[in-house]
């Protein structure tokens, strides 16, 4: 079996899509399958004055798949850099894909809606079968956030994520409930494997500190964007009283936005850079409850259920649940946390809850156990790798 891949993040970048797919093509190596990987690089920094000297040429992945990368914009500040950024390395990627030996299977990660056409195009010239991964609900999600300016481009753009999400061998979906939209929608083969995290090297994090007679730490860590609407955040920590301390790690196309709102109403929210490694483990370690947040005017997002949720369950991490839809069900299901709506009193209600009783944000391993047993990435890759073989054995029956 030869599998190519296409997607927007891949190690030593690190991000939700990356650790999904290093996880799965472990499992893959391990069943002796061959992985092609094609992937944008921008040209980061690590730790040396040089950028990466891999760019452009062929490299051995850390389970032995071969990663072709070609030079990429670094990672713009704005939704129009954004949209620049993923038209270019789609662009870029089709003559690099077509570079490639003749895979057994295609499949193209979206949410960088680029990827699926190349991935539509490359699975056409090599006559072989698309298996379209939608990691985010799309096309719902451009009406939704309005991203494109005219309602004609909007439809164009709806129709044409559609039709090739209909052309496609098989759809896989992180979520039922967006599977079953698809479904509705007609298209005829589509699958759910959802997100998780990798249980290969777990590392387990100590339980927090007994605080009893000090502040409350909140803690943000992720994306500052459109999506997460963190004003409600902000916002809810001017009415609590001085027991609460808010925290927010990370950086995106809302970033400064968000500051100037915190400047703005007094809020004393403390922002910090995004973090990794044992920076990142030590925000956790300081947390009493975090935040996950998306925005309840998007109805795409009853159907969307961010991976962070699966890295604080497994880390045992109290969360502050300010979702809707599947998101919601995951959090209360495993006893992990507090589900609270976007109004900010309702949020300062339940931080003042948790300030007076802080015993309510040891949840204990419900949440780890839970994740164990249904949200492994190397379980879910193998179920991957039994959806592939099954596709491709009824492909070879046709032909």
């Amino acid at each position: 079996m030869r599998v190519l891949l296409l997607t927007h993040s891949y190690s030593p970048e690190v991000s939700p899509p990356q650790r999904r797919w290093d996880s799965f093509v472990y499992v893959m190596r391990e069943a002796g399958w061959k992985v092609q990987v094609v992937t944008p690089r921008v040209e980061l920094r690590t730790g040396t004055t040089e950028p990466n000297r891999w760019i452009g040429r062929a490299e051995v992945g850390a389970h032995g798949e071969i990663i072709r990368s070609y030079a990429s914009l670094r990672k713009p500040r704005t939704i129009l850099g954004k949209l620049i950024k993923n038209a270019l390395d789609g662009t870029l990627m089709l003559p690099r894909a077509l570079l490639q030996a003749r895979p057994s299977v295609v499949i193209a990660t979206v949410p960088a809606l680029p990827t699926m056409f190349v991935g539509f195009i490359v699975a056409r010239i090599f006559r072989r079968p698309l298996l379209l991964e939608m990691r985010d609900a799309w096309p719902d999600l451009i009406t939704d956030s309005r991203i494109l300016r005219w309602k004609w481009l909007t439809r164009l753009a709806h129709w044409g994520v559609r039709e090739i999400q209909r052309r496609a061998t098989i759809v896989v979906t992180v979520t039922d409930g967006f599977a079953k939209i698809l479904s509705r929608e007609g298209v005829p083969a589509v699958r759910t494997i959802h997100n998780g995290i990798s249980t290969r090297n777990f590392e387990v994090l100590p339980s927090p500190p007994k605080r009893n007679n000090s502040k409350l730490h909140v803690l943000y860590l992720g994306n500052l964007g459109e999506s997460q609407s963190l004003e409600s955040v902000i916002l809810a920590s001017t009415m609590v009283s001085d027991g609460i301390q808010v925290r927010i790690v990370g950086a995106g196309t809302a970033s400064e936005r968000l500051k100037r709102y915190a400047e703005t109403i007094d809020a004393n929210i403390d922002f910090r850079s995004p973090a990794r490694g044992d920076s990142l483990r030590s925000h956790y370690q300081w947390a009493d409850t975090c935040v996950v947040s998306l925005r309840d005017d998007w109805a795409s997002f009853n159907h969307t259920v961010p991976s962070k949720i699966y890295e604080l369950m497994s880390l045992s991490r109290h969360i502050t649940g300010i979702v809707t839809g599947e998101a919601a069900r995951i959090i209360s299901d495993a006893s992990a946390g507090d589900i609270v709506d976007h109004d900010p009193n309702h949020i300062a209600d339940l931080w003042q809850q948790l300030y007076r009783d802080k015993q309510r944000t040891d949840v204990g391993t419900t949440g780890r156990d839970w994740v164990f047993e249904n949200a492994s990435l190397e379980k879910l890759g193998q179920k991957y790798v039994e959806l592939i073989s099954g596709m491709t054995g009824r492909e070879r029956d046709r032909g």
